[in-house]
């Protein structure tokens, strides 16, 4: 997919009702099994490309990279990680083309938007000796918005977690 427009998704701070300092896109089941690539963010700006400037202002966030694999070079099933089995005591490292969770932090894009929702584009760019060319090798499962409070501004009892204090 060289670019992906989603729907308004709403900034969770807005819907929950408290002030917030740093926002993060998290993108689930990115594949890495192709070429290398580049994914850039942008916020409010479903028209964005790769000649978009990448500049707050344009509506740019923020990227991640992905290092493909290049295909695979093995024998039969060698990148298919649900080929390879596994059981409760497998202490192996888990198979290197389980598909990745990439992190962008957006805060200083999503403070610039107005209103309590926005639309997310997702621009893969891939690098030719002509200059970057929009890619079709990006390919994910979910994107999530997550928005972040100082510690002292939510109630802890509010906020489920876990304590390291014995």
């Amino acid at each position: 997919m060289e670019r992906f427009v989603s729907d308004p998704l709403v900034v969770p701070a807005a819907e929950k009702g408290y002030e917030w300092s740093s926002a993060e896109l998290l993108v689930y089941g990115v594949d890495h099994s192709g070429p290398s690539y580049e994914v850039r963010v942008f916020i409010d700006t479903p028209d964005a490309d790769v000649q978009t400037p990448l500049t707050v202002e344009a509506g740019y966030a923020g990227c991640f990279t992905v290092f493909g694999h290049g295909g695979c070079f093995g024998d039969d099933d060698h990148c298919d990680p649900n080929a390879r089995y596994s059981d409760d005591y497998d202490v192996r490292l888990p198979h290197q083309s389980v598909p990745q969770t990439k992190v962008v932090s957006v805060t200083e894009a999503l403070l610039e938007a107005e209103g309590d929702a926005v639309q997310v584009t997702l621009v893969a760019v891939e690098p030719t000796d002509d200059g970057p060319r929009e890619s079709d090798a990006f390919k994910a499962d979910e994107i999530r918005l997550v928005t972040y409070a100082d510690a002292g501004d939510v109630d802890p009892q509010e906020e489920p977690g876990a304590s390291l204090d014995s």
